[in-house]
């Protein structure tokens, strides 16, 4: 996957990582309520780090909200 096809606060992930962003987030949306997930779509996420010692990307929302997403497809 090419960093042109990333959304902008991702380009800077390698592929896999940028894949992991994308299932772990899925999974987590599904898991909110109708509601819930309005504050929750990828255009509101405004940055993501990786993290290797906790081997995860920390995921921030535009609301002030972060997450743990993790290599076993966790969030946190």
């Amino acid at each position: 996957m090419s960093t042109n096809k990333k959304f902008p606060v991702a380009k800077h992930l390698t592929d896999r990582e940028y894949q992991l962003l994308l299932t772990v987030y899925a999974n987590h949306n599904r898991a909110m309520g109708i509601e819930k997930r309005k504050d929750y779509t990828l255009s509101d996420i405004v940055k993501v780090k990786r993290n290797l010692k906790e081997k995860c990307l920390e995921v921030y929302y535009r609301n002030g909200d972060w997450w743990h997403y993790t290599t076993k497809g966790e969030w946190w």
